[in-house]
């Protein structure tokens, strides 16, 4: 580029609109219509409303310009209720009024001051019944089940009572509570299900209107059972329905347009194809694009790759090769194995040309839904294709053009884009590949892994779950111990956002778990996941998978017995009661291995003068860094903590906590770990809590 470059500008974010002065779609007159609408509605026996729309149709922006009408005079309180805060029936109903509670006191204490109080007491009536339950010892079996059964009764009667002094304070309120649930489509089928009985359970309660966001035929689907359609357990329950129109096509493509405008004006020393961008916008990219969501989405990801490649690849082809990335992106990995297919120019009758012949028609019956966007693309982006599938010319006569032009038609271009933006990922994809086809072998597959820089290993463990549909029975147990034994191998990402959920364990387990899924007898699995215990090599990836498969409330996906979920946690906390790691250093979560024996035992599971090297892993594995970025900045800032509540009760004091460092340190020396406990011991606590 020559000159100096124009500042760029501020990338689009996908998140929702807040105000009608962001609404491009002219929605917001349509939202504070259908909200004046539900204020003259009687919610004097509550109400349910449904905004309903597939993912990406702007759900959540329509919400957001509809709580425009509802803060107009006399004003309408709206809290929100987020569902992926919880997990399980009780501890569903209980965080729900516990945070509805919550936030009508922060909002005015002196008008729902009462209410408030009333919610929190009616939370407390929804704990979970195993809460009540002592720890046996040498009492009765009979004893004990007829506390628990006063209890019920007793909580019971309690919740009746609760409820009425709730219904009391509702009706004296002189305008009703919005309550916005959103996101319910992105829930698992269970927790939809959960969703939809708590809204049935508290709809009655007066002055209540529930707003709930969903894609109908996804939450349908979730309610269906027993043959009975979901559709008519919603329409039993919601009571007014909008559906959130589709955005008109023509104000897609501008607003496309208008994004690829901004992206592409600090390349200066390119051209835009004119004679062949119009049919490529109109059959490659317009019909990827369905709604505002997909438009964000194709201006975060592509603008990167035009930025980096704009002045050296023709634009058209980046733009369109980048919209079959974003939204096709398994067609897009399968098409760039293609390479000569789609660049090499030569008669048909020659050898190698058959066997490319046979790539792409392959290509077109894997994706036959895609059989009109790949034709195009061929036609318009990679002209020598068309002699796999079309009679006519093989181009050759047009390479030097193509080459000229900068075309991805020309070997040359489509080398250069592969290889510099794509060639991470491809190592990553076929390390995954490779990863896959040793699944059955346990040393193969270890040998392979073992080979990979550590920084690759996650993200190729994570690529197997591509090959989720393929999984079989013969990989499941040398695969899940070969990937839990190789957890503690994989190093912290110090870079991963605040909000991100994941590391090792977390990649390692869902492939476990999708392993495991792949079976569907559930005795053959328990004889497996036995079969896995004993060859793992950490207590704390034994704990992991026990956790990650187990029944409790609220944990585990519940892929084997009750029974047997409580017998391998019985086993591992003998086991480990039996008989110290013979590793600690690799004890990746040695905190929580003992959390689990004091869980279970209800006795101290450390003592300062345990082994050393044991306890420094503890610490270690308390240990978390905290990330934090002020607005307007870009400097990001790191601090470590440590998870000192857990810590002090794992070793029953502060003072043990002492005891425990001073030993660590004289047999082992110092490090950071044992400086921050010192920190904490001197009564410092860090800000973020």
């Amino acid at each position: 580029m020559n000159g100096t470059e124009p500042p760029l500008e501020k990338p689009p974010v996908d998140i929702p609109i807040t105000s009608s002065a962001e609404d491009v779609l002219g929605r917001a007159p349509v939202a504070h219509e259908f909200a004046e609408s539900i204020r003259e509605l009687d919610a004097s026996r509550g109400l349910v409303v449904g905004v309903l729309g597939a993912w990406g149709h702007g759900k959540s922006s329509f919400i957001n310009l509809m709580r425009e009408q509802f803060a107009t005079d006399p004003a309408l309180t709206v809290v929100d209720f987020n569902p992926w805060m919880f997990s399980g029936s009780n501890q569903l109903v209980n965080f729900f009024f516990t945070e509805i509670g919550a936030q009508l006191r922060i909002r005015d204490q002196s008008l729902f001051g009462k209410t408030e109080k009333h919610l929190a007491r009616y939370a407390q009536v929804f704990t979970p019944a195993f809460e009540l339950i002592p720890f046996p010892g040498a009492a009765a079996v009979g004893k004990i089940a007829m506390g628990i059964w006063s209890r019920r009764a007793n909580r019971e009667r309690s919740a009746k009572k609760m409820r009425d002094e709730i219904t009391n304070e509702l009706a004296k309120l002189p305008r009703p509570i919005v309550v916005v649930i959103d996101d319910i489509d992105r829930l698992t089928t269970p927790e939809i299900r959960e969703i939809f009985k708590l809204v049935r359970l508290t709809a009655s309660f007066p002055n209540i209107v529930y707003v709930l966001a969903f894609d109908r035929a996804r939450v349908e689907q979730a309610l269906s059972e027993d043959g009975i359609p979901g559709r008519v357990y919603l329409e039993k329950i919601v009571q007014l329905i909008f559906d959130v129109p589709q955005a008109p096509q023509k104000l897609l493509r501008s607003q496309v347009l208008e994004v690829l405008d901004r992206i592409v004006q600090p390349i200066t020393n390119t051209e835009l194809d004119g004679s062949r961008w119009a049919d490529v916008y109109s059959e490659v990219i317009e019909p990827l694009i369905s709604n505002m969501r997909d438009v964000t989405r194709y201006a975060i990801s592509a603008r990167p790759t035009i930025r980096a490649l704009g002045e050296e690849v023709d634009l058209v082809d980046l733009l369109a090769l980048e919209a079959l990335r974003v939204f096709r992106p398994e067609l897009f990995w399968r098409l760039l194995r293609l390479r000569n297919e789609l660049t090499s120019v030569h008669a048909v009758w020659r050898r190698e040309s058959v066997h490319e012949s046979k790539g792409v028609t392959t290509l077109l019956a894997a994706f036959s839904d895609d059989d009109k966007l790949i034709r195009a693309l061929f036609r318009h982006v990679f002209p020598p294709a068309l002699q796999h599938i079309e009679n006519g010319s093989d181009g050759s006569d047009r390479v030097d053009g193509w080459r000229a032009a900068h075309r991805m038609a020309h070997a040359d271009f489509l080398n250069l884009y592969i290889d510099r933006f794509a060639s991470d990922r491809l190592v990553v994809f076929r390390n995954s590949e490779r990863a896959f086809e040793l699944l059955s072998d346990a040393v193969a597959l270890n040998k392979h892994l073992m080979e990979l820089e550590p920084k690759r290993l996650e993200g190729v463990i994570e690529g197997l779950a591509s090959y989720e549909g393929k999984f079989k029975t013969e990989m499941v147990v040398p695969a899940s111990i070969t990937l839990l034994n190789l957890i503690d191998c994989i190093p912290e990402n110090k870079q991963r956002g605040r909000f991100d959920f994941g590391g090792g364990d977390v990649v390692v387990g869902r492939i476990v778990v999708r392993l495991l899924r792949s079976v569907e007898n559930e005795a053959e699995r328990e004889t497996l996941v036995s079969q896995i215990l004993d060859g793992v090599e950490t207590f704390s990836s034994q704990l992991c998978l026990i956790l990650d498969l187990g029944r409790r409330e609220g944990i585990g996906r519940k892929l084997v017995s009750e029974a047997f979920a409580g017998r391998i946690l019985k086993n591992f906390v003998e086991r480990l009661q039996g008989v110290s790691p013979p590793e600690p250093s690799r004890e990746w979560d040695a905190w929580r291995i003992y959390d689990a024996v004091q869980a279970e035992t209800g006795e101290l599971p450390l003592k300062p003068d345990d082994d050393p090297a044991l306890l420094r892993a503890v610490l270690h594995s308390l240990k978390s860094t905290a990330r934090s970025q002020s607005v307007g900045s870009r400097q990001v800032r790191y601090e470590d903590y440590l998870g000192w509540k857990r810590l002090v009760q794992l070793l029953g004091s502060e003072s043990a906590v002492k005891a425990t460092v001073d030993s660590i340190r004289e047999a082992l020396g110092d490090d950071e770990v044992l400086r921050l406990a010192d920190r904490y011991l001197s009564g410092w606590r860090p800000k973020l809590f």
